[in-house]
């Protein structure tokens, strides 16, 4: 698979058509049309803006990688890995369960901070 599939392949799966796409991103008019008819390639910049519009990594578009979204390294205490094992273990409604005490806590939170101002 090459740069040019993958992103045929995210314009598929979003429903867009080319035209839509194009207007979205801000890419030139007809620019799909020449990279499938191979005179010219995506730049840099247009991949940029596409992997930005699908929340995709250039790395995938590029094809440097299989994964399409970023590799993020951040420290987790041991108290978030807990959390975040429980959820991945949960079913659907645990899932919610967890999202709905998480965001109870952050209004918690954000009303005390609000209250010491």
């Amino acid at each position: 698979m090459d740069t040019l599939e993958r992103i045929l392949e995210l314009q598929k799966q979003s429903g867009l058509t080319v035209k839509a796409l194009e207007a979205a991103t801000g890419i030139s008019n007809g620019s799909f049309s020449k990279w499938k008819k191979g005179t010219y390639a995506p730049s840099a910049e247009a991949v940029l803006r596409l992997a930005k519009y699908f929340h995709v990594s250039t790395d995938y578009l590029f094809c440097l990688s299989d994964s399409p979204y970023p590799k993020v390294e951040i420290s987790l205490t041991g108290k978030e890995k807990i959390l975040i094992d429980a959820y991945r273990a949960a079913d659907d409604m645990g899932q919610l369960n967890i999202i709905y005490v998480c965001l109870d806590e952050m209004k918690k939170a954000k009303g005390d901070s609000e209250s010491a101002v």
